[in-house]
């Protein structure tokens, strides 16, 4: 009998799901960075303005705001039936490169080699759907799209602010759209300064082709945040 899961029978069975044993078993850690969080709920992102989720699968264009950056990236999404969808596309510095891919959702965005010098984008239209801050290598968005057949089981949210204003503080909310259009803003919570930390003992669960994010809101001005969110996707046994 299995420890956690029927292929898994080791006692450290977080260890064996972190190493890539069971590709039914992939761990998630999704990073989310507002270096200028404004009074109003938006997306925890580091790229500008209101977060919005493509409408439909299309190219994107890559594009760095230095010469100099020239590596590849591996863009990691789902295509327009919410199956995982990957990509790797080499940046040609201020000239924007197409996928081949249509991409309905990007999960995450990473380069393969270096540093980023500039700023790299990724969007369709002007629309910005990814984005990798200079010399950070990675997307910073608190945001995760469960493909089909699915889930995505959430252990640890913890957050952090700087803020030492004493009359300002932070308000958070996760967010759940399903594509039957669906909307669930729930665990409203607000915090001022340091650290917030939530361990789950029971997963909170995000069903299968569901946009999952956090978002936030400074009671007044514009404020710093950033969330780390631990979780697990699991294929379901029975979909």
């Amino acid at each position: 009998m299995g420890y956690f899961h029927e292929d898994i029978d080791s006692p450290h069975a977080l260890l064996e799901i972190a190493a890539d044993r069971n590709a039914e078993l992939v761990s998630q850690n999704i990073f989310g960075y507002a270096p200028e969080l404004g009074d109003t709920f938006q997306t925890c992102w580091n790229g500008t303005g209101t977060y919005v989720l493509p409408s439909s699968a299309v190219q994107m264009d890559v594009v760095s705001t230095s010469a100099s950056d020239t590596m590849a990236i591996l863009i990691s999404g789902l295509d327009a039936n919410y199956e995982s969808l990957s990509e790797i596309v080499v940046v040609n510095g201020t000239s924007a490169v197409t996928t081949t891919s249509s991409f309905f959702r990007i999960n995450s965005a990473v380069i393969l080699a270096g540093s980023n010098v500039g700023d790299i984008s990724i969007s369709n239209g002007g629309t910005v759907y990814a984005f990798i801050g200079a010399e950070i290598g990675l997307t910073q968005a608190c945001l995760f799209t469960t493909p089909a057949e699915h889930s995505l089981y959430i252990f640890r949210i913890s957050l952090t602010s700087g803020t030492v204003n004493p009359n300002k503080y932070i308000s958070y909310r996760n967010r759940v759209d399903s594509s039957t259009g669906r909307t669930l803003r729930v665990a409203n919570s607000t915090f001022q300064s340091d650290m917030q930390t939530f361990d789950r003992q029971i997963p909170f669960r995000v069903a299968p082709k569901s946009d999952f994010q956090f978002e936030a809101k400074s009671s007044s001005g514009t404020n710093e945040l950033s969330i780390f969110v631990e979780a697990l996707l699991m294929k379901d046994k029975y979909a």
